[in-house]
């Protein structure tokens, strides 16, 4: 068993920095229980002590004195990863006061640092007249959300989140910051795209940013709908959608739920519908969904900054949540219908679940390929299995991911090459599930030793 941190090492650290640096170590207190405080509970532990840099500088005197004195740590950002989480032996570095975004409208592109939030960086590129590749979380840390891959609600425009990043400024294991770009690092820029987290603590991301009016509109908007049809008609709705997500003469994207929604519960299929380009093409473009006649059928336009909005209550921290995501190549209509059944099941014997969500995820149109190679290897995937897990009984925690198990199975199908993982929602499996292609492995792994030998930050491509 790890030793406990120690006061005397923790110090060290707060003589070595200067009294602004912030340490939190009364774990009944009301500031470190809340700083404490992630989206999941899934095996959050309680670190021995909470460190709140507020400059490059002091987050990079933490890491020197974390490795000197082989203290282990995380990074926090947003708190939504199910890894930024450690026992009483270490230390959470939280990035919550060392924050910001910087624009270059001329050159298109904007500097990200430490802990900004995804809605905070839609919102200020917007105001400049730019969008980038963000998911559908307005809460979660948009550095890692890049690093990790970044699946984006545009991403047959702008590519992956991974595919956006110009430059970073990042420490590596023995405390030094290093400056990454294509001239300095080449090859430590073609990990951090995509496998980034795993290479060091990124204080720092350039990254591209896209004129509004490559959305096709002049209005900064996409048009979001809701279609809601009972669970029952599944059988009905699916291969209208399998149609219809493999036709790409429409910007069609979106999510297709297995849920029961607030306030009555019943169990629906919900559809999060979007449309890119003209506003007005999306009623044309869904047709086949206003035909089968759903007890809901709404939409209209929404600046991209605010897509997400709808989706605050899932931000939400605490409870045992996280998502089960498989990269697809297809839409399988009958796979999907036993997935339903695997949902049924799953709220029948876990009442405590009834907040889980089956969802499919699509995009008409492929990813945009960038111009350069890199860790992310995910560009041939349209489709996901991107199911949200939550459930608050302790107890069901096996039964649940059981069951989630259970539906990625059946979606997933028996052969290997029609599937891949996505590196930002697992670490478990085969790891060439995730780093797909022709030597990146390799090259991943031979970098990570050449990086961070000693697992400091994480063991990944090192076992």
């Amino acid at each position: 068993m790890a030793n406990k941190l120690s006061s005397h090492l923790l110090n060290e650290l707060q003589a070595q920095v200067g009294p602004s640096l912030e340490i939190l170590t009364d774990k009944d207190s009301t500031r470190f229980q809340e700083y404490a405080k992630r989206w999941s509970d899934i095996d959050r532990q309680i670190p021995g002590a909470i460190v709140l840099p507020v400059s490059e500088e002091q987050i990079k005197q933490t890491v020197q004195w974390a490795v000197k004195s082989s203290v282990p740590f995380v990074t926090k950002s947003g708190g939504h990863s199910e890894w930024s989480t450690i026992g009483d032996n270490g230390i959470i570095i939280d990035l919550s006061k060392y924050s910001g975004i910087e624009i270059d409208a001329p050159a298109k592109r904007a500097v990200l640092k430490g802990s900004i939030l995804s809605k905070e960086v839609a919102v200020v590129l917007a105001c400049a007249g730019f969008f980038t590749a963000l998911g559908n979380g307005n809460t979660v840390g948009a550095i890692p959300y890049f690093l990790g891959g970044g699946a984006s609600i545009t991403t047959s425009i702008t590519g992956f989140g991974s595919d956006q990043i110009i430059a970073a400024r990042m420490i590596d294991a023995k405390g030094n910051i290093i400056v990454v770009t294509e001239e300095t690092e080449p090859d430590l820029l073609y990990a951090i795209r995509g496998a980034g987290q795993f290479f060091g603590l990124v204080t720092q991301l350039t990254i591209k940013a896209t004129p509004l009016a490559e959305l096709g509109n002049d209005q900064g908007v996409i048009w979001a709908g809701a279609f809601v049809f009972p669970l029952e008609r599944a059988k009905d709705v699916a291969p209208v959608m399998e149609k219809l997500m493999d036709d790409g003469s429409h910007a069609t994207a979106g999510l297709m739920m297995v849920q029961a929604p607030p306030p009555s519960r019943n169990p629906a299929l919900v559809i999060a519908a979007r449309y890119t380009g003209d506003p007005n093409d999306a009623e044309r473009a869904y047709k086949p969904l206003y035909d089968l006649k759903p007890l809901v059928a709404k939409g209209g336009t929404i600046p991209i900054q605010n897509t997400s909005d709808g989706r605050e209550a899932i931000g939400a921290k605490g409870d045992f949540k996280r998502f089960g995501v498989v990269g697809l190549k297809r839409f399988d209509a009958d796979g999907f219908i036993k997935a339903i059944d695997v949902w049924k099941s799953l709220v029948a014997e876990c009442p405590d679940a009834i907040n889980t969500a089956f969802n499919f995820q699509w995009d008409s149109r492929p990813p945009k390929a960038p111009g350069f190679e890199s860790a992310m290897s995910l560009h041939d995937i349209r489709y996901w299995q991107n199911n949200l897990i939550w459930h608050t009984d302790a107890r069901n925690r096996q039964k649940v991911d059981d069951f989630n198990d259970q539906s990625i199975a059946i979606m997933r199908g028996p052969d290997r090459s029609e599937y891949a993982d996505f590196q930002n929602g697992t670490r478990t499996g085969p790891i060439e599930l995730r780093f797909r292609g022709a030597g990146k492995l390799d090259k991943l792994r031979a970098l990570k030793k050449k990086w961070d030998p000693t697992g400091v930050f994480t063991k990944q491509l090192l076992e």
